[in-house]
């Protein structure tokens, strides 16, 4: 006999990362009773971390931003401790170059010392990009953004806002329109180093306003939890429930029951089903609408053509790597938090058939005990190192499957060589890394499909590349063809990430019942 259980709820809540915890948080504020349905054992998503022999590694995201979102949204919510956060830094390094973000000045002059024959170029970037970083300052370094708060003090916010806002106006089409690598073209068209890094750097047709973002971020505005992204994420889960909120874990969705015009319920693979007034979906919207709703044509058809042909941000190969090395002795290596180091001037992402691929392009490196020794054994280390490979690249991974769950010989094979390729690459950064590792670990893409179930490990929604975004003309998709399911999370808001993530999930639990122009604009 089916095992069905039913329990009534106002709200129930797909997947436990942080856009389905904000949801539940706000919907806990407003008196609704909540359940979060999540599909592995922990709450997290791309936000989650491991324990491993001592060891902490972040899975996905390494750090956030907070652009005058993320910390008042949790201030609003009552778990906001800035002693609780710790400032990190980047820094980019190539056979060329090694520049740390500590500021704009340093960054030039190190540019400038490493390409000699393109100032000119840099000093024409560095204007331009700087110009905008410190306007953002102003924007978002003056409060919380209007986004985040409600009545009067969004309007105040609003309008405070609009008077910094004249400098991006002026620029309006050309930061939207114009892409990274048309600027870069326009600038070093005879220097193909930089081309690349001011330009494509991995992620091609990416808007000037995102390349404003990554630097004024860079240098200014990441932060990570004392207490690791897994710490975290634990934090909010543990105050939904104290609030009277719900979780299951291992609980994941496979249908979305309709009725006419609106889902009545949801049913988990175990057999499980669960009634509520609304759902919302805060996780894959291609799973949703291609795999879980029972009757997928009553989401308005060119919308579903879009959504389900829409591409992904790129996948990554994760390295979890423990070091016997103390902190003080990696600091003088990795000298910030996090090193992007360009391996190559190039990237092959995308490409399934370069057996290298995964030898070209940046590797992003990073300690979260750099700062934090409790998050690795005493006198030890926690490094990560992430590098983008595509999810089906050598036949999938040498498993001839689209299957996340499907495994082989020649997929153990090689996630071994990837793995040591990318410590023997790191030791350019870190010289010796290979005689120090005393723990070590990969997760593909395929990991990271089968712990989140984002399609393909996507890091995390929509591309990047702005012209092939589904959300290009809309940003948002908060609302469904379904009247009582809604989406929040990195496929919501363009283009995704911790803080569009987190300010989804406010926007859609508080619009359900307050409106959603009143979440946007009043």
């Amino acid at each position: 006999m089916e095992k069905v259980q039913r329990k009534d709820f106002d709200v129930i809540v797909i997947g436990g990362g942080i856009a389905g915890l904000i949801a539940g948080l706000y919907l806990q504020k407003q008196g609704k009773r909540s359940l979060i349905l999540e599909h592995g054992r922990q709450v997290g998503g791309n936000m989650s971390g491991i324990w491993r022999k001592g060891f902490y590694f972040d899975c996905g995201d390494q750090s956030t931003e907070n652009v005058g979102v993320l910390f008042p949204l949790l201030q609003d919510l009552g778990l906001y401790d800035p002693d609780e956060w710790i400032r990190t830094r980047f820094r980019w390094a190539t056979p060329d170059l090694d520049a740390p973000f500590w500021d704009y000045d340093q960054l030039r002059d190190d540019f400038k010392k490493a390409f000699p024959g393109s100032t000119r170029g840099l000093d024409r970037w560095f204007d331009y990009i700087v110009s905008a970083c410190l306007n953002m300052r102003k924007m978002f370094g003056g409060g919380p953004q209007a986004i985040v708060l409600d009545g009067w003090e969004k309007v105040r916010a609003n309008l405070r806002m609009m008077s910094h806002a004249g400098f991006f106006a002026r620029r309006g089409r050309e930061m939207i329109k114009t892409t990274g690598d048309e600027k870069a073209l326009e600038l070093f068209a005879d220097e193909p180093r930089l081309l690349y890094l001011c330009g494509e750097s991995s992620l091609r047709n990416v808007p000037l306003l995102m390349h404003y973002i990554f630097w004024y971020t860079f240098t200014e505005d990441y932060w990570y939890p004392r207490a690791g992204l897994q710490g975290f994420m634990n934090k909010l889960a543990d105050a939904y429930r104290e609030r009277g909120g719900e979780i299951r874990f291992q609980s994941t969705v496979d249908r979305v029951i309709t009725s006419g015009d609106i889902a009545t319920e949801v049913e988990t693979t175990g057999g499980e089903r669960f009634r509520a007034d609304y759902f919302i979906n805060a996780g894959n919207l291609k799973r949703l609408i291609n795999k879980m709703l029972d009757r997928p044509e009553k989401w308005d058809f060119r919308e579903r053509q879009l959504f389900s042909a829409g591409q992904l941000t790129p996948a990554v190969c994760t390295a979890f790597l423990g070091l016997d090395m103390e902190a003080g002795e990696l600091q003088k290596h990795m000298k910030t938090n996090h090193t992007i180091y360009w391996r190559t001037y190039e990237t092959a992402a995308r490409d399934i058939y370069d057996p290298e691929a995964h030898n070209k392009g940046w590797s992003f490196i990073s300690s979260p005990s750099l700062d934090l020794p409790h998050l690795a054994p005493e006198g030890k280390s926690s490094l990560v190192v992430q590098v983008f490979v595509s999810y089906h690249w050598q036949n999938g991974w040498g498993t001839g499957s689209a299957d996340p769950m499907a495994r082989s010989p020649e997929y153990r094979e090689m996630k071994q060589k990837v793995l040591d390729d990318i410590i023997r690459q790191t030791e350019y950064i870190i010289p010796g890394l290979s005689q120090r590792v005393i723990y070590k670990e990969l997760a593909t893409p395929r990991s990271m499909a089968r712990w989140t179930l984002n399609e393909e490990g996507a890091i995390m929604g929509w591309t990047y590349d702005f012209f092939q975004s589904p959300l290009k003309d809309k940003y948002f998709c908060l609302q469904s063809s379904i009247k009582n399911l809604y989406n929040a999370g990195h496929y919501a808001i363009w283009p995704g990430g911790v803080v569009f993530s987190a300010v989804s999930g406010r926007l859609v639990a508080k619009g359900i019942y307050q409106g959603f122009l009143r979440q946007l604009i009043f």
